[in-house]
């Protein structure tokens, strides 16, 4: 028979909580899977006096071809029900599907379901495997389902839609599936990103309040790099500001647009492609031995370009998409150029921070060396960049990949 194969989210769809089914087709012998983190009402880190914890299914399933009985099984568990999931052959090979192999070897009791053992709760308040199916009794073309389930424990949750029977055939599906936390609709993994981005912006607004005062105070005296770096820290604010509106928007309606996640990476490529550039043009003597950067400026300009370029692409592609669901070559592909770009910044800063220092070693100069030694302090970054970027080349989270292979690992029958 064909093999089972385990759908999860798109690879371009940016993430969201509230998912929508347009007659979509759900073919015999596939398994959907939604995955999320979520909170009991009593451990949510944020909650009100009428907060909830559930899932909410409204779908609709239509066969446009029926010609007998089929079935389209729906399950919700915590993620540490996985190991109640499936069968394992003499061979030591999983399935998630009962077929008719499976069933006369006795590992299953019906084919064309989903293998669920020891007690699949059928019971919407009570934890475990929650199970509901949808039977198409004879010609029967029309099913649906409406329920809500509670979550009783904290943790990742999935729902599977499975249609393990051939004889089911296409099955189209329409409706909705919301995952409501406490707080709102954010996962909980994400939860944290909407305190922290609230705290930033007003940590932000009071310093450049504060910069902007001392430079009216002493415009006189103002140097060109105190103005960049009065421009840096508006755009920390911007991108802070951002991201929280893109997580207050998510938390409040479940969806997450895609204008939002590109404005607040842009934010973010911008303030850290101008601060390495400051950066570099102070090492390079800047407004420290030189007026100008003369030709080297060409160069400098290149670089940055390159850097924003590089780190914009693959922000907003692990961002808009499920990057982290896909394979290590292609995670590599994106983080390989920012990598290399940032060795090669922080390098190029090494040479010119040991030039421009040798410099201000000369007599009358050595009050303007320890600035520089400070930045020199700051361009050990390379060995946390590449301690940072070289784990995600191939890092796997240990909620999301890792599980959705022991459901892969079981999709093809014994």
């Amino acid at each position: 028979p064909k093999s089972v194969h385990m759908l999860s989210l798109p690879l371009l769809a940016p993430p969201a909580n509230v998912y929508v089914y347009a007659q979509e087709a759900l073919d015999p012998n596939v398994i959907w899977a939604r995955r999320v983190g979520m909170w009991t009402v009593a451990e949510a880190p944020s909650r009100t006096v009428d907060s909830v914890a559930e899932v909410r299914l409204s779908l609709r399933f239509e066969r446009p071809a029926a010609a007998g009985p089929g079935l389209v099984q729906l399950l919700f568990f915590h993620s540490s029900e996985l190991s109640l999931l499936g069968t394992t052959d003499s061979d030591g090979r999983r399935a998630l599907c009962c077929t008719d192999r499976a069933a006369a070897a006795g590992a299953c009791r019906r084919a064309g379901m989903l293998v669920v053992r020891g007690d699949g709760e059928a019971d919407e308040q009570q934890p475990g495997v929650w199970v509901r199916d949808v039977p198409f009794r004879g010609p029967e073309a029309t099913g649906a389902v409406d329920a809500t389930v509670r979550v009783s424990r904290s943790g990742v949750h999935y729902l599977l839609l499975a249609s393990c029977a051939p004889s089911t055939g296409s099955v189209l599906v329409s409706g909705s599936t919301a995952w409501l936390n406490p707080h709102g609709y954010l996962p909980a993994e994400l939860y944290a990103f909407l305190p922290f981005f609230g705290a930033m912006a007003a940590l932000y607004s009071a310093l450049l309040a504060l910069w902007v005062g001392l430079c009216v105070r002493h415009r006189s005296l103002l140097l060109p790099l105190q103005v960049y770096i009065g421009g840096v820290i508006l755009l920390g604010w911007l991108e802070a500001v951002t991201w929280y509106r893109d997580y207050d928007l998510f938390n409040a309606g479940g969806s997450r647009g895609v204008v939002p996640i590109v404005l607040g990476v842009l934010a973010s490529t911008a303030k850290k492609t101008v601060s390495r550039l400051l950066l570099l043009v102070v090492c390079l003597g800047y407004g420290v031995v030189r007026p100008t950067l003369g030709a080297t400026a060409s160069r400098v300009c290149a670089l940055g370009i390159a850097y924003g370029v590089a780190s914009a692409l693959h922000d907003i592609a692990a961002n808009v998409s499920q990057l982290s669901e896909a394979s290590a070559p292609l995670r590599l592909l994106g983080i390989l150029p920012v990598f290399v770009l940032d060795v090669l910044f922080y390098w190029w800063l090494f040479g010119a921070l040991t030039a421009t220092i040798g410099q201000l070693s000369a007599p009358r100069s050595g009050t303007r060396i320890p600035v520089l030694q400070l930045a020199l302090e700051r361009t050990t970054s390379p060995l946390h960049s590449a301690a940072f970027r070289c784990p995600h080349c191939t890092r796997t989270p240990s909620y999301s990949r890792a599980a959705l292979k022991t459901l892969h690992d079981a999709a093809a029958p014994p």
